[in-house]
C-alpha cells in the first residue's frame, strides 16, 4: 500500500514537471509570436486557451470536484 503511494507520487511529480516545462515553452513561443506579429489574435489566443487548459486540470484540480469518493490514505 506504502509502495503504491510512493508510486504514485512519483509519477503526479513527473506529471506536474512535465506540464511545467511545456507551459514555460508555451509562454516563451507566444511572447516570440506576440512580438513579431501581434495582429494574429487568434494563434495568440489559442495559445492561452492551451495553456489555461493545461493550469485548469494539472494545478488546480478541478477534477477531484467531481469524484464519487475520496480514496482512504
Amino acid at each position: 500500500m506504502e509502495k503504491d503511494l510512493e508510486q504514485r507520487k512519483k509519477q503526479a511529480y513527473g506529471i506536474g514537471l512535465s506540464v511545467f516545462i511545456l507551459l514555460g515553452f508555451l509562454t516563451i513561443g507566444e511572447y516570440f509570436l506576440g512580438s513579431i506579429a501581434a495582429t494574429w489574435w487568434v494563434p495568440l489566443m489559442g495559445v492561452a486557451l492551451l495553456k489555461a487548459f493545461f493550469v485548469v486540470r494539472d494545478y488546480m484540480h478541478i477534477g477531484r470536484l467531481f469524484a464519487g469518493t475520496e480514496e482512504e490514505a
